[in-house]
């Protein structure tokens, strides 16, 4: 979903983006769908791994991997914004380079996540409520963060509130389905049986079919309870977040659907789901360009007629899944060389260390011998 979206909405010509065209429309609304799905995905496997362990927080290791992993987001998120080029030669950062993506977001997102677990043992608090609580409570402060004063604070930091034209995502909304995917990670972990019983996808597509079409109702409903100002902006201006939930959830349930009525399910398939992150950071680079300026955007970004983009996203998508079929062999290839260019580098070592010893050593003898009658001299002098 993730590869085909990007590339599709990267090449496409403005004058076939036609919302009334039931492929076009059909498209959209998946890609829609594709980074809720992402961000809900990764609090709840991330929640119930660290919340599968009964120690305390000082000691729960997959608390201590998780902040690791963290950093490494972070990293790999500025990484992939470089341009080296200019870094090399003009010593320069594009200003896209401070805008905040997926990975530095999922990344704040996990850190948020740890932040509540660890407020949950130290407080005994409910370990669910906190996470769907602060979940929602980021849907409904959105409004309030976009038009936020951030104007004086510096691109890398408010990047990560607002889009000055940088950053893909930004913390508010996107944190919020982390956490409410935390909260079913923590509710998961507590009753895992319940991931085995046949009403788990029933009461997740009937959940999310509930948030699909009541929840815009449910705010405004709110809003008349309450007379609370927020409540009607939560629903002019993002009420769409709880419709995009339901169709997480829903997609969830099918998920499971799919996954249990599919026995003999092809061991690249988990394979792939297990390298999201190298098809993240590859495919970013090939279609956009940013380490080298060369990418497949270079080729007439929004320029492709469907004719172009449609067989283009097949292969596109194809390619990622032989680099992951063949990505054992790559990595065989890859350990090789580095061996390689160790043994490589040492004896280039050890031969220059020799070549300069050869020269270095009859210089430091010419310079003795020219040096001792001097020497001799300055000893007779001071000599009593």
């Amino acid at each position: 979903m993730m590869l085909q979206g990007h590339f599709v909405d990267t090449m496409l010509a403005e004058q076939f983006r036609d919302p009334n065209h039931w492929l076009f429309s059909s498209w959209f609304f998946m890609r829609g769908i594709t980074a809720p799905v992402f961000f809900f995905s990764a609090g709840l496997v991330f929640t119930y791994l660290m919340s599968r362990s009964t120690k305390p927080w000082r000691e729960n290791d997959r608390l201590f991997k998780g902040l690791t992993r963290v950093g490494q987001l972070l990293f790999l998120g500025y990484l992939l914004r470089i341009n080296f080029p200019a870094l090399i030669f003009r010593i320069q950062l594009y200003p896209w380079f401070w805008g905040a993506d997926v990975l530095q977001v999922i990344g704040l997102a996990l850190l948020a996540v740890i932040g509540l677990f660890i407020v949950h043992k130290e407080t005994r608090l409910s370990l669910p409520a906190l996470l769907g609580g602060a979940g929602l409570l980021v849907f409904f402060l959105e409004p309030a963060v976009k038009t936020g004063p951030w104007n004086a604070l510096p691109d890398g930091i408010a990047g990560y509130l607002v889009n000055r034209g940088f950053s893909t995502f930004t913390l508010f909304p996107w944190i919020g389905y982390t956490l409410l995917g935390g909260m079913g990670g923590a509710l998961l972990a507590r009753r895992p049986q319940v991931a085995q019983h046949s009403l788990l996808p029933v009461g997740l597509l009937a959940t999310g079919l509930v948030l699909h079409f009541f929840s815009i109702q449910a705010i405004g409903a709110l809003y008349d309870a309450t007379g609370v100002e927020a409540f009607r902006q939560w629903r002019v201006q993002n009420s769409h977040l709880l419709v995009r939930l339901g169709d997480v959830w829903v997609a969830m349930a099918l998920i499971i659907w799919i996954t249990r009525l599919w026995k003999t399910m092809p061991a690249l398939i988990p394979k792939i789901g297990q390298e999201t992150l190298l098809i993240y950071g590859v495919h970013y680079v090939v279609l956009f360009g940013t380490w080298f300026g060369l990418g497949i955007s270079m080729m007439g970004k929004e320029s492709w007629s469907p004719a172009l983009v449609i067989p283009g996203a097949i292969l596109f998508v194809l390619s990622f899944v032989y680099l992951i079929h063949r990505l054992e062999t790559v990595e065989n290839r890859v350990r090789t060389l580095r061996r390689r260019a160790q043994v490589f580098g040492l004896t280039s070592l050890r031969l220059a260390g020799f070549l300069g010893l050869q020269i270095l050593l009859p210089m430091v003898q010419r310079v003795y011998v020219r040096a001792m009658p001097y020497l001799r001299l300055y000893r007779m002098r001071i000599r009593p």
